[in-house]
């Protein structure tokens, strides 16, 4: 049995815990209230440490998004592979929301204030989460279950919606999770607008 681990294997734990630390402390804080030393204190790393795996905030806040992709890119392929449509899609798409909630509710919010570089990231992320929500609608589409409306409506009047309920999260279900609490109203809501 293996007991020691490479310093490869090290490293990526590390970058791991890096990744973990700061999703929490972008939710708690804020995305651009909070700085490399507030992490680096966080999880009690010297600040040049986080520079070797970061060299700059903005790659660690992408490296965040990143990790938010990876995870919605799993369920979206569990999705697929098992052919279950837009309904199963989008559910998909709001579970891995609320298990990146506050952050992601911090994303929202602050976006426009974010570097050009940042911004980007996020702007692939969502045209990569629309590319899905299409293909799974076409399905439907075809079928005639769905309207056929085009791609950046279907997909932008999905984002609104839960972005309009993020970024009020507190006038929603203060103290809560507003995914967990409006979430099946507003899939519901939403597939009323698109189905035939």
């Amino acid at each position: 049995m293996k007991t020691t681990i490479t310093r490869a294997e090290q490293k990526e734990i590390t970058r791991q815990r890096l990744i973990e630390a700061a999703t929490e402390l972008f939710a708690e804080q804020g995305i651009m209230a909070t700085t490399t030393a507030d992490l680096a204190k966080a999880i009690k790393m010297s600040h040049g440490s986080v520079f070797l795996h970061f060299p700059t905030r903005d790659d660690l806040v992408n490296a965040v998004i990143d990790e938010f992709g990876k995870r919605l890119s799993i369920e979206f392929k569990d999705a697929f592979n098992n052919n279950r449509g837009l309904s199963h899609v989008l559910k998909a798409h709001l579970q891995i929301l609320q298990e990146f909630e506050d952050f992601y509710a911090r994303l929202v919010i602050e976006s426009p204030l974010l570097p050009l570089k940042v911004r980007g990231t996020l702007f692939t992320l969502q045209s990569g989460i629309s590319h899905e929500i299409f293909t799974a609608a076409m399905r439907e589409i075809k079928q005639g279950q769905i309207r056929n409306i085009k791609r950046h409506l279907l997909f932008n009047t999905w984002i609104s919606l839960i972005h309009y309920y993020l970024a009020n999260k507190d006038l929603f279900a203060p103290n809560k999770s507003v995914i967990a609490e409006k979430g099946n109203e507003l899939l519901r809501h939403y597939l009323s607008l698109i189905k035939k």
